[in-house]
């Protein structure tokens, strides 16, 4: 796991609740990992952090809620064309300039090509990247769970990864970087896409994923960026995932961080999953502080 910083730290006062970040959330999972000899160690780190962060937070609150409110106006998406490596074509929704220096491929959610995933790709775009989702589902989607489980379990891996890889070749562009997120089944295709091109991605994000840490542990040492998986407390799916994650990354010598929030469960950030009961706005929020945060500092030239 990578060192958190004091200029990390204060690049993410905004960020509310998630000061407790790992500590309450999965430090226990943690040390039983790491090992008893380890515990002492770790349970200090963790305070310090905790008490460090917190404090932070506290000097800094009336500057916080200064900044918290201004959001750029969302740049309007559309649907373009694009083309396999064989030629089959595929349709993805694209927002952001056209030059810009920086871009982002996302790997939609197990519902397919949302409102939620569109307002990702706006969100991305007003910020300035060039931002694209890649539709696997051939120009479905579903608005339930089971039929959303029905889309997911046709997907075809060969033609995901096709479809990914013309996606990054959309967007790659001379002295330009890019990087990848996804949500739930996405977040394991976003870390496909940077592993079956990682001389291409600079940075890799995967919100409440499942299904990555059961990948081949030698695959890892492949990727030559950093990766950051958030995940919400009550998850725990994506949480064991990520932890089980972060050793992995550890084993491959690897950077990854990890970034928990309190309270939130599975799809906080999707209002079709759990029929909206899961939805978590506070959550959504911190979690776009924080990958913006993480897309600043890997895709600056």
């Amino acid at each position: 796991m990578s060192r958190f910083s004091v200029q990390r730290a204060q690049r993410l006062l905004v960020v509310g609740p998630m000061a407790v970040l790992l500590l309450n959330c999965c430090a226990g999972a943690l040390a039983k990992k790491l090992g008893d000899s380890t515990t002492h160690c770790w349970s200090n780190s963790m305070k310090f952090l905790s008490v460090f962060v917190l404090s932070l937070v506290v000097l800094t609150f009336n500057v916080a809620a200064v900044g918290g409110d201004k959001n750029s106006p969302a740049q309007n998406g559309s649907f373009i064309t694009l083309k396999q490596g064989d030629g089959h074509e595929f349709r993805a929704f694209v927002a952001g300039p056209e030059d810009a220096k920086a871009a982002v491929l996302i790997v939609h959610d197990y519902f397919g090509i949302s409102d939620a995933t569109k307002e990702s790709v706006q969100r991305l775009g007003a910020l300035g990247y060039r931002s694209v989702a890649v539709d696997l589902y051939g120009g479905k989607s579903a608005t339930s769970h089971d039929g959303a489980v029905k889309l997911m379990q046709s997907l075809d891996g060969n033609t995901s990864s096709k479809i990914l890889q013309a996606g990054l070749d959309y967007l790659k562009q001379p002295g330009r970087k890019l990087a990848t997120i996804g949500f739930i089944m996405g977040g394991q295709e976003s870390l496909n896409a940077n592993l079956d091109d990682p001389e291409a991605v600079s940075a890799s994000v995967m919100i409440y994923a499942f299904g990555f840490d059961k990948i081949d542990a030698r695959r890892p040492e492949k990727l030559k960026s950093t990766v950051l998986v958030i995940a919400g407390s009550e998850d725990s799916g994506a949480m064991q995932g990520a932890i089980n994650f972060l050793f992995t990354m550890k084993e491959a010598k690897r950077p990854c961080e990890m970034f928990v929030y309190p309270g939130a469960d599975h799809g906080y950030a999707q209002p079709l999953c759990n029929e909206g009961k899961n939805y978590n706005p506070e959550a959504v929020r911190t979690t776009w502080l924080l990958v913006e945060d993480f897309l600043g500092g890997h895709l600056r030239p």
